[in-house]
């Protein structure tokens, strides 16, 4: 296997197929296993040939560090040098990450090669699976500890989540997770023990790993130092899980402080607000804010609550490993760990305070928002009753002027045919007469009555005739000079009516 190998399964087959030469057989499924490996993108492990691992040693006699930063130095030092040299106690390999969510720096081949050298508990895929991501809220509350001891054997590996400052203007927080393996062989007859780390980094300048060089002893710079003794050695490294624990569990402090600053600005918001002087857009923005608010309070219970799991279940696991009991006070496992443990603890109080207020903001929010609505409501009911009420007196107008028009259009078709006649028979029927000076009708006068007044019903009879056909045709009541009722309302009409009548 080489370096620009990019087949995931000759990558990831020699670390299965040694698997369970060195681990349970029974406890690894290797279908499941290699199915996560073959997954494996460049979300997790950089595609690219970008290297950042820090490879920190301690001896007996020396310690030091090295930063490889390039492939052909990490792939010399994993087939060239022995993965345990003599007199070696404790060994960390730091690979690290640009960010959350960039893939940490090291391509496959290469992480496959330290994984099958240092015979790594395929518990740690797990772990490493999570990378190249934030926090997945599924997984906010889960460490993904594992242990596995045996005869001179213990195997460890978790996952710690917590949140960390950035520099960003908008949310000056960043979730983060840091995971941890640890291999420790215990001394017995014609072997000496040693402890193996692989740290995960979300970023690179990672608090933690500053930390570990000071607790260890180790400037930045690669140089030799003088030596522990066994039983220092053995304590350092219980020492680098305190430090992996206490360099980010007292963030929550400061992150739920700031939860309770941005919550205390829109609680007071939303108890000034008024549903009359804020607007709608307003309203809305306020309730938003406080549910992400609530969110991050959530998230951050379930992380410290996952937290505190981890450091309960840890303590008497790696005081197990050491060969101690958990309640022995001269060599503690974890240093510290019952002051992260009521810390925690608090953090997780103050969570279970700040959520229910949260939520009772948002429902005060809430109200003035249905507030917003109920008045948009009404004045948009108010401007629907006074467009109807004119569309109403409108349709009685239109009303009025139709029954004029028909009493004038029958009152022209009486006169009309008068007309026609006349001017048919050119006026002939009324003769002027002089020596008596008035108007004598002509004795053809029956002639006009007999013409005009038959014409004169025929002409109203086809009105009738015609508007009747148009109630027919239209399935409207035959109504003849009535005004229309309200059963005469349209049905649309009529619907508008009622719902205003009942508003």
């Amino acid at each position: 296997m080489t370096v620009d190998d990019d087949d995931p399964v000759r990558i990831w087959r020699p670390y299965l197929q040694k698997l369970p030469a060195h681990h349970d057989a029974s406890l690894i499924n290797l279908v499941n296993l290699e199915s996560q490996l073959l997954k494996l993108d460049s979300r997790v492990l950089t595609s690219s040939n970008e290297v950042r691992v820090q490879v920190t040693d301690v001896y007996d006699e020396h310690r030091a560090t090295k930063l490889h930063t390039n492939l052909n130095s990490l792939q010399h030092f994993l087939t060239t040098e022995p993965a345990i040299p003599n007199g070696l106690n404790i060994r960390v390999v730091s690979i690290y990450s640009l960010d959350s969510i960039f893939p940490l720096k090291i391509p496959p081949p290469l992480m496959s090669l330290l994984l099958e050298r240092y015979a790594v508990h395929p518990s740690f895929i797990q772990v490493l699976l999570s990378f190249g991501r934030n926090v997945h809220i599924s997984e906010a509350g889960n460490s993904l500890l594992y242990v596995d001891e045996r005869d001179n054997e213990a195997y460890v590996s978790y996952q710690l989540n917590y949140v960390e400052e950035s520099r960003r203007k908008l949310i000056p927080w960043s979730w983060r997770h840091t995971g941890v393996y640890h291999h420790r062989r215990q001394p017995r007859e014609g072997q000496r023990g040693y402890d193996f780390f692989i740290l995960l980094h979300p970023n690179e300048t990672s608090a933690l790993d500053r930390r570990i060089l000071d607790g260890l002893g180790i400037a930045e710079e690669p140089r030799t130092q003088p030596g522990l003794s066994q039983d220092k050695a053995r304590y350092h490294s219980n020492l680098v899980h305190s430090l992996v624990l206490s360099s980010f569990i007292c963030n929550w402090r400061w992150y739920l402080r700031y939860l309770g600053d941005q919550f205390e600005e829109y609680n007071n918001r939303a108890l000034v607000d008024l549903p009359d002087e804020s607007t709608p857009r307003e309203s809305y923005d306020t309730v938003s804010d406080l549910r992400n608010l609530n969110d991050y309070a959530l998230r951050a219970h379930i992380c410290c609550r996952g937290n505190l799991d981890l450091i309960s279940a840890l303590k008497p696991a790696i005081a197990s490993s050491s060969g101690k009991t958990a309640s022995d006070s001269t060599g503690q496992a974890l240093r510290g760990c019952e002051t992260l443990i009521l810390a925690l603890q608090g953090y997780i109080k103050s969570c279970e305070e700040l959520v229910p207020r949260m939520r009772n903001a948002i429902d005060l929010a809430g109200y003035t928002l249905s507030l917003h609505n109920q008045l948009e409501t009404a004045r948009v009911d108010l401007e629907l009753r006074d467009l109807t009420s004119h569309l109403k007196r409108l349709q009685e107008d239109n009303l009025d002027d139709s029954a004029a028009v028909k009493v004038i259009t029958f009152v022209s078709a009486i006169y009309l045919p008068g007309s026609f006649i006349v001017s048919l028979y050119g006026m002939n029927f009324f003769v002027f007469d002089e020596d008596l000076r008035q108007i004598v009708i002509a004795k053809d006068f029956w002639v006009f009555l007999a013409t005009w007044l038959p014409l004169t019903l025929v002409t109203g009879l086809i009105y009738v005739l015609i508007v009747w056909f148009d109630a027919w045709w239209k399935r409207k009541p035959f109504r003849f000079f009535q005004r229309p009722g309200k059963d005469d309302v349209s049905e649309p009409e009529a619907q508008i009516g009622n719902e205003f009548a009942k508003g």
